[in-house]
């Protein structure tokens, strides 16, 4: 069972995008069987990533527009190279 973590920079507006994303990917892939959780990790850091098992597997710039779509691609694709 794979963890999903989107991360995002705790200190600017970015929980809305965050939370987006979340809901997206528990969406379309968390009917997955290799799929344990979704979860937001706040950080220090001004990132907007999301990882699968701890390794960053995508990464935007916080500062521009977010598409989360990109972030599902990003996860599903991952999930299937390590099924």
């Amino acid at each position: 069972m794979a963890d999903i973590a989107i991360e995002y920079a705790a200190g600017g507006q970015l929980q809305p995008e965050a939370e987006t994303a979340r809901r997206l990917i528990d969406s379309y892939l968390g009917d997955r069987s290799d799929v344990d959780e979704v979860t937001l990790a706040p950080s220090s850091d001004a990132v907007f990533c999301v990882s699968v098992e701890g390794d960053r597997i995508w990464c935007t710039d916080p500062r521009e527009w977010i598409d989360a779509m990109e972030a599902v691609t990003a996860a599903r694709r991952r999930l299937s190279e390590i099924s």
